[in-house]
């Protein structure tokens, strides 16, 4: 402490603040340093051969003599895929975390060699005391089983720590429940929620999303039953797939865990919940031997798409896609793989032209909502409001719309931190938010070493992030000039809910005239012209000039 009897405590980030990934919160009590997560980037421009960007951790190694430990909430590579090097730079670090986090943690680490006398991952389920601070470990409902908030309870003050969770019981998911949050913290006082904001910006709240895709029905329903349906997801976000499991048990079909890393957490927890039911799982090297399976084609956030093209360029070993697949993608791009994903559902359109893609206004996912962080916050009535693991506009849109609450606004104040930027709280109160730490940036893997990254590989506020994307997608046939089916529009950071229909009808009248007043010699320069047209368009309306990702499939 700096003075007797006065208790003192800085909360800052060294990664994840105006970014998608690379999560890292920082706890001082006093002169002790408690870490919470470590996690991993996919940069948007990778051009440069730069794979992935950790945090720069030279605050952590300059004062590692302080750090009492690092906490784990959950198992996504935003959060803990960075932890090699941290125990690197820190050897012989504490590392506390959920019984099913610390498997993978175990995995991760021994994948690049680290001994285990450098680190020492510790399960808690029940609140641990360091001299007067209590960390307290509370369930979340998340991507995987064992996500865990955690609240730091200084005797007088809390401040509550909880990342990619949604609100409600997801099952073996986890479950958050506010009524338990509401009486765990009835008598005492929370100083400052510090929690998840990446997507304020989704409608709704995000629980009812949870095993609600039409499209995913649809595509089972009228799908022959001796044809395939293969889905491509993302291998971290269990619950999405839980609606393709119940439907495979719905209609008979096995299922092919087509993905090293959902495959390995499927046998996780078909081993913690012997009586879960499942569809009948098959080995994905007899996959050719079943005409009805169900393959689930999973990966990372940026290597699942790659893994696409690798299949629809026919250099995948085991499987080949065929006419009669239906496919079903229920991974929404994230910003700066629009147009990866673009062309990716062009190329496979060409072989399997029964595809359906899942966008962001139907996709479930463990986060919650600008309604999510409204109904926490009225129920909790923290006195301070950290935003957090999102790009800047949407950590100012939840704020702005805490503002907007009156009952909130009555209780709650809003703090936007960017990373190093430092929230002193003195006896429970905000003292200060002049603080700055500066060894903050990003730092880059090479191979399994650690590089300095120049600032013309990252630009962290890149165009596509302050100005949004408009994704579309549509059968095209060329001799009618005519859209076939429904013209499928997405919008990332652009467009108002509100404004969606209104801005829908806009980008179908400009292709509509353009269709029928302009010839063009290529698809090319059809594509470019209603690229253009559309930009145009919703910049005159918005003052957003948008990345436009345009497919027209021809037929």
């Amino acid at each position: 402490m700096n003075k007797k009897n006065q208790e003192n405590i800085n909360i800052f980030a060294l990664g994840g603040q105006d970014e998608n990934g690379k999560n890292c919160y920082v706890f001082e009590y006093g002169n002790d340093i408690f870490i919470i997560n470590a996690g991993v980037k996919i940069p948007i421009n990778s051009q440069n051969g730069v794979d992935t960007l950790i945090p720069d951790f030279s605050y952590l190694e300059k004062n590692k003599n302080r750090i009492k430990a690092i906490f784990i909430s959950d198992v996504k590579n935003e959060s803990f895929s960075a932890l090699p090097w941290l125990v690197m730079k820190i050897p012989g670090i504490k590392i506390y975390t959920s019984l099913f986090n610390k498997i993978l943690i175990y995995e991760r680490l021994n994948k690049y060699n680290i001994s285990e006398h450098n680190y020492k991952i510790i399960t808690f389920s029940k609140p641990l005391k360091h001299h007067h601070l209590i960390i307290e470990p509370l369930e979340l409902a998340g991507s995987m089983p064992g996500n865990l908030g955690f609240n730091f309870n200084t005797g007088s003050g809390n401040y509550l720590f909880m990342f990619n969770y949604t609100i409600g019981n997801l099952g073996i998911y986890g479950k958050t429940d506010l009524q338990f949050l509401k009486n765990y913290f009835q008598n005492r006082k929370i100083t400052a929620l510090i929690t998840d904001a990446g997507k304020s910006n989704i409608a709704g709240y995000s629980i009812d999303k949870f095993n609600q895709s039409k499209q995913l029905i649809e595509a089972f329903k009228t799908t022959d039953s001796n044809h395939r349906i293969i889905v491509g997801a993302y291998d971290e976000e269990m619950p999405a797939l839980k609606q393709v499991l119940d439907l495979a048990i719905l209609h008979n079909r096995p299922v092919v865990a087509y993905g090293k890393t959902y495959a390995q957490l499927l046998r996780f927890i078909i081993k913690d919940n012997p009586n879960l039911s499942l569809p009948e799982i098959i080995d994905y090297r007899n996959l050719a031997k079943h005409d009805n399976a169900v393959i689930l084609v999973t990966g990372s956030i940026d290597r699942l798409y790659l893994r696409f093209l690798r299949i629809t360029d026919h250099k995948d070993v085991y499987l080949k896609l065929h006419q009669t697949d239906t496919i079903v993608m229920l991974a929404p791009p994230v910003n700066g793989l629009e147009s990866l994903a673009a062309l990716t559902l062009d190329e496979i359109a060409k072989i399997a032209p029964k595809l359906y893609d899942v966008l962001d206004n139907e996709y479930f996912r463990p986060r919650p909502t600008r309604l999510d962080l409204l109904k926490l916050i009225l129920e909790l009535k923290p006195e301070y409001f950290i935003p957090t693991q999102g790009l800047y506009r949407y950590l100012v849109d939840s704020s702005n719309f805490i503002l907007g609450n009156k009952e909130a606004k009555k209780t709650t104040l809003p703090i936007i931190l960017l990373n190093g930027k430092v929230a002193h709280f003195m006896d429970n109160k905000l003292f200060s938010l002049n603080g700055k730490i500066k060894e903050v940036g990003d730092t880059i893997i090479d191979g399994f070493g650690v590089g300095d990254i120049s600032s013309e590989v990252i630009n962290e506020r890149e165009a596509l992030g302050r100005e949004g994307v408009v994704i579309i997608n549509g059968l095209y046939c060329p001799k009618t000039k005519r859209i076939l089916g429904q013209l499928h529009i997405n919008y990332v950071g652009v467009i108002d809910l509100t404004e969606q229909d209104k801005i829908d009808q806009l980008i179908k009248s400009v292709i509509a005239e353009i269709f029928e007043t302009k010839e063009f010699t290529s698809m090319r320069e059809l594509n470019e012209k209603i690229r253009k047209s559309i930009r145009k368009k919703i910049f005159k309306l918005t003052d957003k000039d948008p990345m436009v990702a345009l497919t027209l499939t021809t037929i």
